[in-house]
């Protein structure tokens, strides 16, 4: 369960940091992680992981770079005392590392560079990562895990959002005027055209959610 609660804890703060609240679905979440017994339990509580991220599917990748493109610098801290006057050199060859060669050592080989007749074995801690997302993710890594969650909101997600944040009003003022579950209530519902459009869709949805009796739509209180 650590392993799931990371997973969804990233998510989370993915949503918190782009403003977009855990009551609106998204599309898709994608996982990746370099460590295998990681992704056996991601993939065994994947419905736990899609249910607590609310998005529609939860996305299996098993290379980093499906989700972003690396960019490399030299970490200075680490090599300067390692290559002096050589510096400058080896920051010009590191920005320039391909794909491949960053993910060779990500995942924790060591990759050898000459730099002006000297030999440098990089690993992770030599060098800083950048990871620039691929249009429409937003990611985050930790460790062995990578989440890239889809934040591009449909139409059709955003009505559901709208369907979910009414039911969620319609349940508190049930709990308000005390309300039991079973109760059957009378449903006044105003709101603008696209609060509408959305009740309409998600109607079946919002019935099932609120049990009501009877309801009325209008775009405004009397």
């Amino acid at each position: 369960m650590a392993t799931v609660q990371k997973a969804v804890s990233m998510g989370r703060s993915l949503r918190n940091q782009f403003n977009i609240k855990n009551r609106q679905p998204l599309a898709s979440v994608a996982l990746v992680t370099r460590n295998a017994d990681e992704k056996k339990v991601l993939a065994e509580m994947e419905d736990s992981v899609r249910e607590e991220l609310n998005v529609k599917r939860v996305v299996f990748h098993d290379r980093e770079e499906e989700l972003v493109e690396y960019k490399a610098k030299a970490n200075f801290r680490t090599l300067g005392k390692e290559l002096g006057p050589l510096m400058k050199a080896a920051a010009q060859k590191i920005a320039s590392l391909s794909q491949e060669e960053i993910q060779t050592v990500l995942e924790g080989s060591h990759l050898s560079l000459d730099i002006e007749g000297k030999s440098v074995e990089l690993t992770e801690e030599k060098i800083i990562v950048e990871r620039i997302e691929k249009a429409g993710l937003k990611v985050v890594n930790d460790g062995t895990l990578t989440v890239g969650l889809d934040t591009n909101v449909t139409d059709d997600l955003k009505k559901e959002g709208l369907a979910r944040d009414l039911v969620r009003g319609i349940q508190n003022l049930r709990k308000e005027a005390g309300l039991s579950v079973t109760d059957r209530i009378s449903l006044q519902v105003f709101g603008d055209e696209e609060l509408s459009r959305a009740f309409e869709m998600f109607s079946d949805f919002i019935a099932g959610e609120t049990i009501f009796a009877k309801i009325e739509f209008g775009d405004k209180a009397n």
